[in-house]
């Protein structure tokens, strides 16, 4: 992933004519260079991978480097607001896990308690049957 820094820490504030620190497609700082073979480009500055061009083919003419340096630095910005966001998308699932762990222990303890209640519930109409019975049998007693 390409990256750069400026010196100065202020890209707005920077002439443009000031050296850059631009970085080439291995993170390496790209070394600034001036062509040397006769054409139309003699002389002309450029920015060129220490291992250019045989394997990482970065290659950015110094005059174009504002309008790079500043897409690269908001491709770095992304990314840190990347890691930042997957931090706390962790952060959130873990707090959803230990959230989804405390309601399956509520819902254990809530069915034990309905259980209880129920059993209590059957008691409850057992000892009213009892009662009723032993009521009925004794006004049917005196009665007769």
């Amino acid at each position: 992933m390409a990256s750069s820094q400026n010196s100065s820490g202020s890209e707005s504030s920077q002439p443009r004519h000031s050296r850059q620190q631009i970085y080439c497609f291995h993170n390496e700082l790209a070394p600034l260079r001036v062509v040397k073979h006769h054409g139309p480009t003699f002389g002309k500055r450029f920015y060129g991978c220490r291992h250019w061009p045989s394997t990482c083919g970065f290659f950015k003419w110094a005059e174009e480097t504002d309008d790079f340096h500043q897409l690269q630095m908001a491709l770095i910005n992304k990314n840190i607001e990347i890691v930042k966001l997957e931090a706390e998308n962790k952060s959130l699932k873990e707090q959803l896990a230990r959230t989804q762990d405390l309601v399956d222990e509520l819902s254990i303890e809530c069915t034990e308690r309905q259980v209880m209640m129920e059993a209590v519930t059957q008691k409850k109409i057992v000892v009213y049957a009892l009662v009723f019975s032993w009521v009925f049998f004794s006004v049917y007693l005196l009665c007769h």
